[in-house]
């Protein structure tokens, strides 16, 4: 079983590097993986929405589903960008004052989860009150049902790839 808290070493001595998938660092490094993630994040966004809607909402699923897929799918991907700015700040001022890196191992120190942890639950919090407050805001179901799909696509969708490890 591959192991992704801890990079292992090559015979050689060399690091060897997982199948990561997509962490924050690679679209930056490999701007052509937007092309890929946009319709993928689209897919997974539709869904937890259609899911939601089917356990919370019960009647017109892909009514409410074509109300709010594109502010939801639009709204959770700059809550992404939003928490991977934040974790490249953490990464900045990381090597600047410490010498390390936040993304090279987040299970590495307390202090590299915790930055890693509270970015991922920024994303988690803007998803939750932009689907709350914006995406569902057209839907059919009542704000108690509203409040619920916005949880269930906060948790759902929350960038967990961050806790990932990338090795330079």
């Amino acid at each position: 079983m591959r192991r992704f808290y801890k990079a292992p070493y090559n015979h050689d001595g060399s690091k060897k590097v997982f199948n990561m998938g997509f962490h924050p660092t690679f679209f930056y490094l490999f701007p052509t993986l937007w092309l890929i993630s946009l319709p993928f994040n689209f897919v997974i966004d539709s869904a937890v929405l259609l899911i939601g809607f089917k356990i919370f909402g019960k009647e017109k699923v892909w009514h409410n589903w074509r109300r709010s897929i594109l502010l939801s799918w639009i709204f959770g991907y700059l809550s992404d960008i939003t928490a991977t700015i934040l974790m490249l700040c953490f990464e900045l001022a990381a090597g600047r004052m410490f010498d390390t890196s936040v993304m090279s191992n987040p299970f590495g120190h307390p202090a590299k989860f915790l930055c890693t942890l509270f970015a991922v639950l920024v994303a988690g919090v803007l998803i939750y009150v932009f689907n709350a407050k914006v995406a569902l805001r057209k839907t059919e179901l009542d704000e108690k049902n509203k409040k619920k799909v916005a949880l269930l696509m906060a948790i759902v969708t929350m960038p967990f790839p961050f806790f990932m490890p990338v090795v330079f």
